[in-house]
């Protein structure tokens, strides 16, 4: 049986306007740091927003204390957004496809426990088997700690394993245990990736 595991920011969910926005608010407020809301979506999709604002900060007298004193308000500005965040076109026909395909579907990200509700709100809860993140206790991608957790947990087969996401991190993720890997771009870049797509659609000719 083939086994999909998704990212959610970018990939399912169209939630970085409310992201880049949080970040940018939360940088002012706190540490008198200006950056364009372009700047910000760049840098965080090279990696993750822990990771840049955490290297932004690299010269605070506390980091780990700064990221913390961040991260406070930027979870409060971002779940003013959480009614604005809508679906990537064309990933409702794809989830239910698969699903008919009996593809066992999850959700694996290093967004909070917001999730479930943005999952429920979002009307597509029920197509998948489990939603992990990072705020169950697992550690954060590319590290392979959750999907070796699906592994094991569902008895998932390496070469049935397909890891779909839209940034670097969710292709070595992937490519951590073995999977097979889409990456969701429509930008000419090579992260090493099985396959790249630029429509969610696509993935139904590659599945």
């Amino acid at each position: 049986m083939k086994s999909i595991v998704w990212d959610f920011d970018d990939t399912i969910a169209n939630s970085y306007p409310g992201i880049v926005s949080a970040t940018q608010k939360s940088l002012r407020e706190n540490f008198g740091i200006s950056l364009s809301k372009d700047t910000i979506f760049k840098e965080a999709k090279k990696t993750s927003v822990r990771k840049f604002v955490t290297e932004l900060l690299k010269d605070q007298d506390d980091v780990a204390q700064a990221v913390k004193v961040f991260y406070a308000s930027y979870f409060r500005y971002e779940k003013e957004y959480h009614d604005k965040i809508t679906l990537i076109p064309h990933i409702k026909n794809v989830l239910q496809y698969c699903d008919e395909q009996h593809c066992m579907q999850f959700i694996v990200t290093h967004r909070d426990q917001s999730i479930f509700p943005l999952a429920k709100s979002l009307g597509i809860e029920h197509y998948f088997k489990e939603v992990i993140s990072v705020a169950d206790g697992f550690k954060r991608k590319p590290d392979p700690d959750m999907l070796k957790y699906l592994i094991n947990k569902y008895d998932l087969k390496k070469e049935d394993l397909w890891v779909v996401g839209d940034r670097k991190i969710d292709i070595d993720f992937g490519q951590s245990v073995g999977a097979n890997t889409i990456l969701l771009n429509s930008e000419s870049v090579d992260f090493g990736e099985d396959y790249r797509v630029s429509d969610l659609l696509e993935i139904e000719k590659i599945i």
